[in-house]
């Protein structure tokens, strides 16, 4: 009996490890979301989210095993190596991966994406060094992989056999990674891509590969066709709302991302579903209504305007946002996200000047790092991080709980829009990186401290145009953050011109301090 009551205990704190402590919330028997777009606009983005500014992020799973990404992606290898040629989209990009799994595995029907899982065991797999790594790179929130499109469930489900803890790595991965991450005082993030697993396969079920045994259908999906097209079934949708829904409840997360393939119209009862469960699980957590203190991120029309925090796939807006709104992005370029080896990943200034130009315009960075399948990051994922962190260790008092000023920045990139995978036209795209007059506001809540973070060493001197004909009075000092000696300054018809000190020790990107006795005079 003494024995059961142990591991009874056990069970149980290890089930509060993963989980937030629950508050105790009169709004909770109150008022609750319902299942309607009105309801769910009755929405803010919690205070910590905005003050977070930075996390990380991976994508990690089985496809990290073949980790071959061809003329697309590596995390789309289960979509491409069943495609024939002329099947894979635009400009045939998908069939090198079908060549590739030929010469390297075999034919498909005999090497299906479902043996690579034996392949995935995370044998180096350590959680606590993964949020060691977010704590000294900066970020203040960690989003864990729990589904890719293959809808291979990197949690305990009780809802599918194909799952992390049954097969490959023998392990709950999102739960170990939720103790390691809130342990540090992060906030905590799942990301589910499962909605698009109906299409994910479609080359699969139509060449008639292992799709079509339907002891797989948990993994490869049971779409219905329309002609060749694959649509959701009604066994697609209700599955993937209660995984969704499961995910939920048994790590409660603080964010929760969900990637596109969930647009169409018969998703929508789902989408709405799940916003009114996953804001009133927010409320149960300490949250009320209107405010339930957690993240639910969408990308295009997935959620209407200010029902959730939009999400920008590698790109960015181009002037402030009315509300706060996330971009994810990815430490390589090009479409691929997961590991892939011997392909150079951006150099830290350019993250570092992406993330100033985002927190200028109220966005956060969700960046996306790549580990092997064995659980280890790659050497220079590792060296990025830290440099970013080291420069936020200095510099951070510009980025963290900052809001934007009126004017969010100037200089030649003021005027550019990133979009989807930044094409070579936009600034920062190439590694060429902003030029010294590309310069990014932020300022404290209080509205009395103005930092303006100028992408490039300036040289002897810095002029702001913005303030060439602001009201200056009550401006109290001017300091080069990480020197904190007083610069000389005056005001010119060209701007506030300043005079700079040596170039400080550390490089990428250089925050100025300016200081009012009162309120930030605005901009123009």
């Amino acid at each position: 009996m003494k024995i059961l009551l142990s591991i009874f205990a056990i069970g149980i704190t290890m089930m509060a490890c993963s989980q937030k402590p629950q508050k105790e919330n009169s709004d909770t028997v109150k008022k609750a979301y319902e299942a309607d777009w009105e309801s769910l606009k009755n929405y803010t983005a919690p205070e910590w989210y905005e003050d977070a500014k930075l996390g990380f992020w991976v994508h990690w799973g089985v496809y990290s095993v073949p980790a071959f990404d061809g003329d697309h992606a590596s995390e789309w290898y289960g979509r491409w190596m069943y495609s024939q040629d002329g099947q894979s989209g635009k400009k045939n990009r998908g069939y090198k991966h079908h060549l590739h799994h030929l010469k390297t595995y075999g034919d498909p029907s005999e090497f299906g994406y479902k043996d690579f899982i034996p392949m995935f065991k995370a044998e180096k797999f350590n959680a606590d060094e993964w949020a060691d790594l977010c704590v000294e790179g900066g970020a203040k929130f960690f989003t864990m992989m729990a589904a890719h499109h293959d809808s291979f469930c990197m949690w305990d489900t009780k809802l599918s056999k194909w799952n992390s803890v049954n097969m490959g790595p023998k392990r709950d991965l999102v739960g170990e990674m939720a103790k390691a991450v809130r342990k540090r005082g992060l906030y905590y993030g799942v990301s589910n891509h499962t909605a698009w697993n109906y299409q994910f396969f479609e080359h699969n079920h139509k060449n008639g590969y292992d799709a079509k045994d339907t002891a797989y259908q948990d993994l490869y999906g049971n779409p219905d066709f329309e002609g060749r097209k694959p649509v959701a079934s009604k066994r697609d949708l209700d599955r993937w709302l209660e995984r969704t829904k499961e995910l939920c409840d048994m790590y409660q997360p603080d964010l929760y991302y969900f990637d596109w393939g969930f647009r169409r119209p018969y998703f929508e009862p789902g989408r709405k579903a799940f916003g009114a469960h996953y804001y009133n699980k927010g409320i149960e957590w300490g949250g009320k209504f209107g405010a339930p203190e957690v993240v639910l991120n969408y990308k295009g029309e997935h959620y209407p305007a200010g029902s959730a925090v939009n999400d920008i796939e590698r790109g960015r807006m181009s002037n402030i946002g009315d509300m706060i709104w996330q971009t994810d992005d990815c430490v390589y370029g090009g479409h691929t996200w997961g590991y892939v080896p011997n392909v150079p990943i951006k150099p830290t200034n350019r993250i570092i000047d992406e993330l100033v130009d985002i927190v200028s315009k109220r966005g956060v960075l969700m960046l996306s790092f790549a580990p092997r399948a064995d659980g280890s990051f790659p050497e220079e994922q590792v060296k990025l991080a830290k440099e970013l962190g080291a420069w936020l260790k200095v510099c951070g008092e510009a980025i963290y709980s900052t809001r934007p000023w009126n004017v969010f920045g100037e200089g030649s990139a003021t005027n550019k829009k990133l979009n989807y995978n930044g094409q070579a036209t936009e600034h920062n795209i190439n590694g060429v990186g902003y030029c010294s007059e590309d310069i990014r506001f932020t300022r404290n809540k209080a509205n009395t401290v103005l930092y303006a973070i100028s992408l490039d060493w300036p040289g002897d001197k810095m002029v702001i145009t913005s303030l060439a004909s602001s009201d200056l009075k009550d401006l109290q000092s001017v300091e080069l953050i990480g020197n904190e000696k007083a610069l000389t300054w005056k005001q010119t018809e060209k701007g506030l011109e300043i005079a700079l000190p040596e170039k400080p020790s550390y490089t990428h990107a250089y925050p100025l301090r300016l200081t009012f006795k009162n309120q930030i005079p605005n901009g123009k």
